[in-house]
């Protein structure tokens, strides 16, 4: 169980999701989401596969060969939104992604992070938004 957030089912189209299970305010850290790095061979090979939609891009120079990597937390039930109220960073010493809130949550509201890294980035992303 987490302190803070549940998934729950929204639609055949979208999947299932991370809603607030109470109010979260600003600038509180959600989660610290333990990282396995992939190495560039196996991320080729799962590129045609679900998992890539799982994937963060990992920019440590001190692992040139892992240039990727998939977080093992309830925050990869995040969806992707223009407009997130979710930001997330990246701690290369302790190889974890850190997920704070950045706008005030209200019990019930779905947590959405920026699937491009960045809050404000409006770049197309690689599917289909419902």
């Amino acid at each position: 169980m987490h302190k803070y957030v549940e998934v729950k089912y929204i639609s055949p189209e979208k999947g299932k999701g991370l809603f607030a299970k109470r109010a979260i305010k600003k600038y509180t850290r959600i989660e610290s989401a333990h990282i396995i790095l992939l190495h560039n061979k196996d991320y080729e090979i799962i590129q045609n596969s679900s998992l890539y939609d799982y994937v963060f891009t990992w920019d440590d120079p001190q692992f040139p060969d892992h240039m990727n990597a998939i977080a093992f937390s309830i925050c990869e039930f995040m969806n992707h939104s223009f407009d997130p109220n979710v930001k997330y960073t990246y701690d290369y010493d302790t190889q974890t992604i850190e997920f704070k809130a950045i706008k005030n949550i209200n019990q019930g509201e779905e947590l959405t992070i920026n699937y491009n890294g960045r809050v404000n980035d409006r770049s197309s992303v690689w599917f289909k938004m419902v």
